[in-house]
């Protein structure tokens, strides 16, 4: 447990894990050190190995995220976890994704995204590019056409997020710019995800059921 609380000491403290920080206890809006606020949270046993566990996974999400905006200049990167029951999608991290569309997508119903005789939607399993959202005719962009482009986005790539073939969810890079995305560009996006994948696999539930309560 100790090397899961020293592991956060990587952590950049950005608007979205100040937020998640304030869910926990609203004196820690004020606090900027993610390894002392956890520490005497575990310490006090306000959260346990589960608890703690689940938060670091999720600050990982969202330090990939920040790590692929970084290296990939110019695009926006988000994580969504598939509830396979209810056919939902739940918004796991994306810093610089605009506070409309993260509004939009959290807890979304994607019934409508699944193909005939599928049973998950195409970016679950594959990698979905659209280099032209304003013309985009595929099932996915004809239905959220509308709120991508109000937030300005111009093309979008998903990527599948599993992990020795349990479904997680899926990645998402959204660009202002009408554009392709190159082999590289994917081959980063899937080398980088690879390192939180594992971890995911293990508490998606928990995650999800923390990210519905704040819904």
């Amino acid at each position: 447990m100790k090397d899961i609380i020293d592991s956060l000491k990587h952590f950049k403290l950005t608007k979205e894990i100040r937020t998640l920080l304030t869910q926990i206890h609203p004196m820690n809006k004020r606090q900027s050190d993610l390894y002392n606020v956890f520490k005497k949270l575990y310490d006090s046993e306000l959260i346990g190995d589960q608890e703690l566990f689940s938060l670091q996974t999720r600050l990982s999400l969202s330090h990939y995220c920040m790590t692929m905006e970084e290296k990939l200049n110019g695009l926006l990167c988000g994580a969504y976890l598939f509830e396979e029951d209810e056919k939902r999608l739940w918004f796991g991290a994306g810093p610089s994704i605009p506070d409309g569309y993260k509004e939009y997508s959290h807890g979304l119903d994607v019934k409508m995204d699944i193909p005939g005789g599928a049973e998950e939607p195409i970016y679950l399993r594959n990698t979905l590019i659209v280099s032209n959202i304003e013309r985009g005719e595929d099932i996915v962009t004809l239905n959220h056409k509308k709120e991508m482009m109000a937030d300005g986005f111009k093309s979008y790539c998903c990527t599948p997020l599993e992990y020795q073939g349990k479904m997680i969810g899926h990645t998402v890079l959204f660009s202002d710019q009408l554009r392709d995305f190159s082999g590289s560009e994917i081959d980063m996006f899937q080398d980088h995800r690879n390192q939180i994948e594992k971890r995911l696999s293990q508490i998606k539930d928990e995650i999800i059921f923390i990210l519905k309560k704040s819904q």
